[in-house]
């Protein structure tokens, strides 16, 4: 059963700046005995294909 986790703001503000101006791309947030202890961005490039 999942437990109610409080978490601080300078996590919070953390996760919102990797999710700022990400136009492609995904935000990991990994979680170990209900903590937040890592979070990773990973960006992608997107290049309209000429036709």
């Amino acid at each position: 059963m999942a437990q109610s986790v409080k978490v601080d703001d300078k996590k919070l503000e953390a996760i919102a700046k990797a999710i700022q101006n990400l136009e492609f791309g995904e935000v990991h947030i990994t979680i170990q005995d209900g903590v937040i202890v890592q979070i990773n961005r990973l960006e992608k490039q997107r290049f309209p294909q000429k036709k």
